[in-house]
């Protein structure tokens, strides 16, 4: 009965400890401490690819027809409340754009305008720029990624790791950026400001050629496939040393063709007819 009478108090006791173990900001343990966001890329890897040069007032015009997006809302949800209809998903976007959102537009494409596209401004330069908070700057960055009008890739650089976080071996820096308005738009813009449509030649031209492209790609081996579709190193390496073990064994199930198979005789039927008759 005394070992009962123990046991019991021991697992009473136990039942009171509160066991507090913190947890990373994604849910997660966080072992290397470091300050990385999710599906950053290490800086100097990608840029060339990412930026592009603008052409002469394609700033001023993607300014322009995203000003009148923004003025065209109260339009849109006049127009969508008259005929009884819930918004599309592209007026739902163009919701999102506000004065203090077109503001941050502006001041990325003047920098995109006077440094030829490269545009990687840190938070605290917008916010100097633009007069505007920093809260105002997050939302309004995330809502032009939103609509559309924004493309934003975050980057880190490597780092040693330091005393207090000794397995830490990336940081986070500036993100980069690129504007551009979504096609899907145009429809809500005044005639005056819509493109002026290609010839229909061009575009069939333009159709045939991307199904020429798709049709050469279906006849690609697995090494091609390999090296043009995967980017990272490790995995590539990978692939192609699976994709080269598949061709050997598909190379395997071919016969030899027969060394006279190409003699014309007409003296027999099928491969009798091929050779001298004694």
């Amino acid at each position: 009965m005394q070992a009962v009478s123990v046991a019991r108090a021991s697992f009473m006791a136990l039942e009171r400890i509160t066991i507090t173990q913190t947890h990373a900001r994604s849910g997660g343990p966080n072992p290397t401490r470091g300050k990385v966001h999710p599906n950053s890329r290490l800086a100097g890897t990608f840029e060339d690819d990412f930026f592009y040069s603008y052409a002469k007032g394609e700033t001023d015009r993607i300014y322009a027809r995203a000003a009148e997006l923004e003025d065209q809302k109260n339009a849109i949800r006049r127009s969508a409340k008259a005929e009884g209809r819930v918004l599309t998903p592209d007026e739902r976007r163009i919701m999102l754009l506000t004065p203090g959102a077109l503001k941050i537009l502006k001041v990325l494409l003047e920098l995109a305008r006077t440094c030829a596209g490269k545009v990687f401004p840190t938070w605290e330069w917008i916010e100097q720029k633009s007069g505007r908070s920093r809260a105002t700057v997050h939302r309004a960055l995330k809502n032009l990624a939103a609509v559309g009008l924004l493309d934003k890739q975050r980057r880190c650089v490597p780092i040693k790791p330091t005393a207090d976080r000794p397995k830490t071996k990336n940081e986070q820096t500036s993100n980069v950026y690129r504007m551009r308005f979504p096609d899907c738009f145009v429809r809500f813009l005044p005639r005056k400001m819509r493109p002026v449509p290609l010839p229909d030649d061009v575009v069939q031209g333009e159709v045939d050629r991307i199904e020429a492209i798709a049709a050469m790609r279906l006849w690609r081996s697995p090494r091609q496939v390999a090296t043009e579709d995967f980017e990272e190193a490790g995995l590539r390496r990978i692939m192609l040393s699976l994709a080269t073990a598949i061709e050997r064994e598909e190379s395997q199930k071919n016969g030899q063709p027969l060394i006279d198979s190409f003699i014309l005789r007409t003296d027999g039927v099928g491969l009798i007819g091929q050779r001298f008759t004694v």
